[in-house]
């Protein structure tokens, strides 16, 4: 049941060579839009989010759809990496980053976020959002979806 919640939540990330500006990927089959640069506005975000027991399962398929479509449409959307804790899956952290507070707003107010938020309500036991500095600036992550 771990390795299927790690499997099921978990995004693949890589990292790409700076300046990359297509985030296609003809060799990994990626659909991917291309990405937006971090502005000064950009958002570094760990949402921290406990979902009751019975929902789990459910709970992992909206949230593995909304970000894989987010990743996949969205270009300020630059990070969606969900985890689970390993000793109790019911802890879920995402890294989400944004290129700024409008990529954030307009993320919030896609149908696909939205059909996410209105069908988890009641599976969310508490929602935590921890917006955070990165130490390092300069380091990057890129995130993709792989198509397998």
């Amino acid at each position: 049941m771990k390795r299927l919640i790690l499997l099921s939540l978990c995004i693949a990330t890589l990292m790409l060579a700076p300046g990359c500006s297509n985030c296609m990927d003809e060799n990994r089959k990626t659909a991917m839009c291309a990405k937006l640069p971090m502005q000064t506005d950009g958002i570094v975000r760990l949402s921290k989010i406990e979902v009751f027991p019975e929902w789990l399962e459910e709970y992992m398929k909206f949230a593995t759809e909304v970000g894989t479509v987010s990743l996949q449409t969205e270009p300020g959307v630059l990070t969606m990496y969900a985890v689970a804790d390993k000793d109790n899956p019911c802890n879920i952290t995402i890294l989400e980053t944004y290129s700024s507070q409008e990529a954030y707003r307009s993320h919030i107010a896609s149908p696909h976020f939205q059909k996410y938020k209105q069908g988890t309500l009641h599976m969310v036991k508490s929602l935590v959002l921890d917006d955070v500095t990165p130490l390092n600036p300069h380091n990057q992550i890129t995130n993709f979806i792989i198509d397998r």
